[in-house]
């Protein structure tokens, strides 16, 4: 900022200041040693009228316990105007006839007891002729140093300031050390770096230890369009001038938001790694008394700045296990009355929030998951910025904007994209197969899908994988009745938005309100891929959640872990599916030992998590008769999957070739009907027969034929321990 108050050219030292030190210490000397005045005719020689007056007023003034505290209040006021208008010249004026500790008092509306500490130290330490005075008084006095606490409280108490108030102050909670501008070292009062650099009229020392989101600057306007609301939302929230919780889901783009904010305000924004500085004082001990934290403190105190702390969801996970060094460190945190932007990516931990909540009031702001319209909107700008092909850039978008990244990975979705798309032009223009040298960008979907694959990471991947889905609805090859309910749910899971929010079925329906089905069938017979074709028609992923990771002999972990699986679907809009869904939604036991107790307590948190949840959630399972009751009460579909008649598997091995498969139909033609009717398999297990007959007919450089596939069945048979029909075809197959 061009009017930044640490520009201005204040006065160094104020000279009130330093009259009111150099008082204090020849009142020390005058008490300590009065024969050093005899002979002394200077004009520091003995106390006059006017010295002494001076001395009298100096007690009555800053002897009280806060002083000219409108005027505290003013600068407050001030300081906040500043900060979300960029007119830190209000503070310069302020400043104008005074020197940079009173202006550093202001900002931290110190005592007057404290501003008198303060005030001895800063010019003591700074002030050349006063330095050299005090460096003789400590010598005749028998102190190491001028700057030894012991002397300063000397000081301070013979002028009935407070005895050991210098110690008090600047001791690991002290009012000075929280400030983050005095401390101690080997019992010598030492001035910190942010209180040299602010005494300088320097920038502040404290760099910068995050990261913005990497999304280009082209596409910043599109972002700042976006988010509009949210960026007005947070300028409001900052002039409370107190910190603040903000939220996202992982990706979210908390940092861009932040930068847009402070380019709202006309303020800089600092980025700081919040794991990095609760590291820094961890490592420094119980001795540093958590400096890095006071810098920060000074930092937001003494200069017009927005600070916004990364990793805030890393320091929540770490409260579990290290709670007495992560607790305290929290809660001076959350003390510091300066606008800070607490950015945490993922579920918050109940532990976390109540801790800020409890310790300083921290409230909490939860921004939700971008649209998928949002999504296509930012990365289409993001890739023409990228210089891709304008032709190209919003029919790429459109066609992965239901994956679940966040408006924040947009810049890494791009570069992860681009990546590919370089190294397959390279390898071309290697083979000389580029006649334009100069290739015009033009990543292909399969490239744009690795992009998105590479960059987004959700904590999802923890609990399952990801579903991906290359079928179309007209893949699907079930009974009729079947279909005809699976369009409904289709339907549904398209209007509910329309149905709950716009017509009001929230206030009449405030639980259940997620789109969950259940799939009760032999396997391979399509469940999967219903449930991926209903997610990819929403736009959603689908995370098909593996119990192995889930469940947890631990008591209580289970639990925990099914809250965060809920948390993060909640933020990030996705799908999950309950594969085998039998063995976690099992019916409830009758109570005989502690391990019954524990397990139907599981099973109610889940019934508890489902009903609040208001996502999309798929059970499957072979047994549809052992889901417990309670939940089969709170499922809103469900669908029974048949095995598949003849007919419908001869649908089914036509339905499975693709395109680009060669086929003998001159010497060895299929009969699909014969394969249908002979071999009873699931769709599954004809997918997999497919793929068999075409490796064997690879193999043998030849196109497929009826032998391939049914020996491929025949494989399928033998594996699933079924006796094979016997081949009926004239062959001379060897």
């Amino acid at each position: 900022m061009s009017d930044d108050v640490t520009s201005q050219p204040l006065p160094f030292i104020g000279e009130r200041s330093i009259v009111r030190v150099k008082a204090l210490w020849r009142s020390l000397l005058w008490a300590a040693l009065p024969e050093s005045f005899a002979n002394d005719s200077g004009d520091d020689a003995l106390p006059d009228s006017g010295s002494a007056s001076m001395l009298g007023t100096l007690r009555v003034l800053h002897g009280s316990s806060s002083p000219a505290e409108p005027k505290a209040e003013q600068a407050q006021r001030d300081v906040l105007e500043a900060l979300k208008q960029g007119r830190a010249a209000v503070l310069a004026e302020r400043a104008a006839d005074a020197g940079r500790i009173d202006l550093a008092s202001e900002l931290f509306e110190l005592s007057g007891r404290e501003h008198v500490a303060l005030e001895l130290a800063v010019v003591t330490i700074f002030q050349p002729a006063v330095a050299y005075a005090a460096r003789t008084v400590a010598g005749r006095l028998g102190f190491e140093s001028s700057v030894q606490v012991s002397l300063l409280d000397e000081v301070l108490g013979h002028c009935q300031v407070g005895a050991g108030l210098m110690r008090s102050l600047c001791s690991q909670g002290g009012a000075l050390h929280e400030a983050g501008l005095l401390t101690l070292q080997h019992n010598r009062v030492v001035a910190t770096a942010a209180l040299h650099a602010f005494i300088d009229g320097g920038p502040s020392p404290m760099l910068p230890q995050g990261r913005i989101d990497g999304l280009p600057p082209e596409a910043m306007e599109t972002f700042k369009g976006l988010r509009r609301g949210w960026v007005s939302t947070l300028c409001g929230a900052i002039g409370q001038g107190r910190p603040l919780l903000v939220t996202a889901a992982s990706g979210g783009g908390l940092a861009t938001l932040s930068d847009a904010v402070a380019a709202q305000l006309d303020v800089p924004l600092l980025l700081v790694d919040c794991v990095a500085l609760w590291q820094q004082d961890h490592d420094a001990g119980a001795d540093s008394g958590g400096a890095a934290l006071a810098a920060l403190s000074a930092s937001a105190h003494l200069w017009p700045q927005l600070i916004a702390l990364q990793g805030v969801e890393e320091l929540g996970a770490m409260l579990r296990e290290k709670r007495r060094q992560v607790l305290p460190w929290l809660e001076r945190l959350s003390r510091i009355e300066r606008p800070l932007l607490l950015l945490h990516e993922g579920p918050v931990s109940p532990m976390l929030a109540s801790s800020l909540a409890l310790a300083g009031g921290v409230p909490q702001l939860d921004l939700p998951p971008a649209k998928p319209s949002e999504r296509a909107k930012l990365l289409s700008a993001a890739l023409a910025a990228a210089k891709v092909d304008e032709s190209v850039t919003e029919n790429l978008a459109s066609e992965v904007q239901h994956y679940g990244f966040g408006l924040g990975q947009v810049g890494l979705v791009v570069a992860a994209t681009l990546q590919r798309t370089g190294a397959r032009l390279g390898r071309l223009r290697a083979r000389g197969e580029l006649d334009d040298p100069v290739q015009t960008l033009v990543p292909s979907l399969s490239e744009m899908r690795a992009g998105v694959m590479a960059a987004t990471s959700t904590r999802l991947s923890a609990f399952g994988s990801r579903v991906e889905t290359s079928a179309t609805w007209d893949d699907l090859i079930l009974p009729e009745e079947i279909i005809d309910q699976v369009k409904t749910v289709a339907r549904f899971a398209r209007l509910r938005t329309k149905l709950f929010e716009e017509w009001g079925f929230d206030r009449k329906m405030p639980y259940g309100k997620a789109l969950s089905v259940m799939f009760a069938g032999p396997s391979g017979t399509g469940k999967t891929m219903v449930a991926g074709l209903i997610a990819k028609d929403l736009g959603v992923e689908l995370y098909r959640i593996d119990l192995g990771r889930l469940v947890s002999k631990f008591v209580g972990e289970t639990e925990e872990r099914l809250g965060a699986l809920f948390d993060e679907a909640t933020q990030t809009g996705a799908a999950l599916l309950f594969d085998e869904a039998d063995s976690l939604f099992g019916q409830r036991t009758e109570i005989k030992s502690a391990n019954d107790r524990y397990a139907n307590l599981e099973v109610n948190y889940l019934l508890q998590r489902l009903e609040d949840f208001d996502g999309v959630v798929f059970l499957t399972t072979n047994f549809g008769s052992s889901i417990d009751e309670a939940f089969l009460r709170r499922i809103r579909f469900r669908l029974t999957f048949p095995f598949p008649s003849s007919e419908e598997r001869q649908k089914m091995w036509e339905v499975m070739l693709p395109e680009e498969l060669p086929l003998d139909e001159e010497g060895d033609p299929a009969d699909w009907q014969w394969l249908g009717e002979s071999f009873e398999l699931s769709g599954g297990h004809i997918r997999n027969a497919v793929l068999r007959s075409a490796m064997l007919a690879a193999e043998a450089d030849m196109e497929v034929g009826m032998r391939h596939l049914y020996d491929a069945a025949a494989a399928e048979y033998r594996e699933l321990g079924k006796l094979a029909p016997p081949y009926p075809f004239d062959d001379d197959w060897d």
